[in-house]
């Protein structure tokens, strides 16, 4: 049997970060059987003291970086035997906890550069990659070792302490992140923010705490920023730190915050890696001099502009607002056209979902307070154009039609419509305040 060891690096592969063992581990399994054609076994492996992957896929490319073959999780689970062709290729291997949290790309339309995607309201799980290269001789088994690399970044250790009474929501920000990487392990340049809701410590006074799972996250993109958020009745106020140096993948990132004087914000951050490359310490003490460090926010108020975006509405008791994409688009023609363009749309700080279509009432209360495009005013954010808008309506696609100018304006709305590529997509998104 000809045997190809192909363990690059020894990078993390776990996925209960807490658990770890002592011995290399065999992570996904897969053998081919057929007689009369090569026979290709894959394994993939960490050679660190960490727990393999619940769940794996592997695509098989050609040399013209065509996809041949895959091998489905459940192929690698039950070593369901494949046809490979004799020849060189090209294998790329994704690995989680939880696979069906990815709308991963389909053999007929992947390359190496296909962008992992998120399923609609899932969040990333633990993510590995590894790729590696092989030639299959016909009658011949050929074993190919493909080292994972965790991909991300993870957020358990979220702590804030001697927070004021009067205070009734504490949140913890950081970004810029990454927002989107490809099958061969390369970033996209769209970022996002991880939004962090702290609740009370009943068992200490003025302590905030995490309470969730554990959060991952792709790394940031360079150095990002910490910001910690205090909410009260009337205000909101963030005190923002500078990190010096990125958050790197296959890290943990622990934050413990301590508030003293109202004006000094003490923030330890530590990064430890699974396989102990070390342990990284951040530590920042707010001094008087630093009072720009506070913000105060200002409240969004329904109609009006809230950091450079439309204000559709304002629900005062849960401290949200949904907000209006700041330009129209067109050539949403169905159901997948759209689901891209709203994936497309780098999402405002802060918000708590992604884009979503408005709801007709929504769509019919932006047209109606709205201004009308006017050549020569260069705010769109307060604009819209006249023609027919793309909503919801109980769950199903709708239209909204707006006719005229500001002194006089005709809506009209249609419960159940079709896609039209003349159809203004204009996309709204819920914020947290």
């Amino acid at each position: 049997m000809k045997k190809q060891n192909l363990c690059y690096a020894a990078v993390a592969a776990c996925v209960v970060l807490c658990s770890l063992g002592s011995c290399t581990q065999e992570e996904m399994a897969y053998q081919g059987e057929q007689k009369d054609i090569s026979k290709l076994k894959v394994m993939t492996r960490t050679d660190d003291e960490s727990s393999k992957p619940e769940e794996g896929k592997i695509y098989i490319f050609s040399q013209n970086n065509v996809c041949i073959d895959t091998i489905s999780p459940s192929a690698l689970r039950d070593n369901t035997p494949t046809r490979i062709k004799p020849g060189t290729v090209k294998l790329i291997a994704i690995g989680s906890n939880d696979l069906s949290a990815y709308n991963l790309p389909y053999k007929s339309t992947v390359t190496d550069s296909s962008i992992i995607k998120l399923n609609s309201g899932r969040a990333l799980t633990d993510l590995i990659l590894g790729t590696t290269t092989t030639t299959l001789e016909e009658g011949e088994t050929t074993q190919t070792d493909i080292t994972m690399s965790r991909e991300v970044i993870c957020l358990k250790h979220l702590t804030a302490d001697n927070i004021p009474d009067d205070i009734i929501g504490t949140e913890i920000m950081v970004g810029p992140m990454y927002k989107n990487i490809k099958l061969n392990g390369k970033y996209t340049n769209d970022v996002d923010t991880i939004r962090i809701a702290l609740q009370k410590d009943p068992a200490k006074e003025g302590k905030w705490v995490y309470k969730g799972d554990s959060i991952f996250s792709l790394p940031s993109k360079g150095a990002p920023s910490i910001i910690l958020r205090l909410k009260t009745i009337d205000t909101t106020k963030e005190y923002t730190y500078q990190v010096s140096k990125p958050i790197t993948k296959n890290h943990y990132l622990a934050l413990d915050i301590d508030l003293r004087e109202g004006i000094k914000t003490y923030i330890a951050s530590s990064l430890s890696n699974p396989v102990w490359e070390g342990t990284d310490s951040i530590k920042y003490q707010y001094q008087k001099e630093d009072i720009s460090n506070e913000v105060s926010v200002t409240h969004p108020e329904a109609g009006g502009r809230y950091n450079k975006y439309y204000v559709v509405s304002v629900d005062k008791s849960k401290r949200t607002a949904v907000l209006l994409r700041r330009k129209g688009a067109s050539g949403v023609t169905n159901d997948s056209v759209l689901n891209a363009m709203l994936s497309s749309i780098n999402r405002p700080e802060w918000s708590i979902g992604g884009w979503r279509l408005p709801t007709i009432d929504e769509c019919k209360s932006i047209l109606s307070t709205a201004r009308i495009v006017d050549e020569k005013s260069v705010d769109l954010n307060y604009e819209v154009d006249p023609g027919t808008y793309y909503c919801t309506k109980d769950g199903k696609l709708a239209t909204v039609t707006l006719i005229g100018f500001n002194t006089k304006r005709t809506l009209t709305e249609n419960d159940n419509s079709c896609y039209s590529a003349d159809y203004i997509f204009r996309p709204v998104i819920e914020i947290s305040y």
